[in-house]
């Protein structure tokens, strides 16, 4: 079957279904499942079904009721999703909001992003804030703490939280560091976090951390300026 282009540029509505291109610039409602090869958000849109693309971006706001499946989503402005989202790249510079699980092959976010299922990725990669309701599991986690972090549990190979570029008023402001019940991992680096276990081979709590109990196999360090309970080799 041909596919078409559905290019909304004022206020409109249109029907889901197979397309070649899907481009709202304005204000658009599309009733019904989407299966598309790109589709760009530039307006204010609302999917009323399940989007499936090779390549979505969003730099206006946009609102799936449903799943979105796609390679690559790139989310400027604000979004919101349902259901799941199944890609191999997802990449947050602006508001991104998902109701459902996120598996993705690299997670880069730069903004803010609500997932309030799991999160499941190969590479995690913050510079932004994030919440995880649920499991946050990568291979490699890589976190920059400019704002407020937490997820319920982490599990990764090799884990690693900074603090970057943060002013002495914005600390003083609002709540900054990463916040976790469990961490577990093979090599962790961790600043500025609280969490109730940390488990690991090798694990080195930086400063501002405030660790309940640490588990560890081979190496464990501890900053002057961190809070540690207890900790033991296993």
């Amino acid at each position: 079957m041909e596919r078409k282009d559905l290019v909304i540029s004022g206020t409109g509505s249109a029907s889901g279904g197979l397309y070649n291109l899907v481009k709202i610039s304005g204000n658009g409602k599309v009733h019904g499942d989407i299966d598309c090869n790109d589709m760009a958000i530039h307006g204010t849109a609302t999917m009323e079904g399940n989007v499936k693309a090779k390549a979505a971006h969003i730099s206006g706001k946009s609102r799936i009721i449903g799943t979105l499946k796609t390679e690559h989503v790139k989310i400027n402005g604000s979004a919101r999703i349902g259901g799941d989202v199944q890609c191999r790249q997802f990449d947050c510079h602006g508001s991104a909001s998902v109701d459902g699980n996120l598996s993705a092959d690299e997670v880069h976010i730069h903004g803010e992003t609500v997932i309030k299922g799991d999160c499941d990725a190969e590479q995690f990669q913050a510079k932004g804030e994030f919440s995880v309701g649920g499991l946050l599991n990568a291979g490699t986690i890589q976190i920059k703490i400019f704002g407020h972090c937490q997820a319920k549990e982490i599990g990764g190979e090799r884990i690693e939280v900074k603090q970057q570029g943060m002013t002495f008023l914005k600390k003083l402001l609002f709540h900054v560091g990463l916040t976790a019940e469990s961490i577990e991992g093979d090599e962790i680096y961790l600043e500025h976090t609280s969490a109730k276990a940390v488990r690991g081979n090798r694990v080195v709590i930086g400063p501002g951390c405030d660790i309940e109990v640490v588990e560890y196999q081979d190496e464990f360090q501890c900053d002057p300026g961190a809070k540690v309970g207890t900790y033991k080799k296993v």
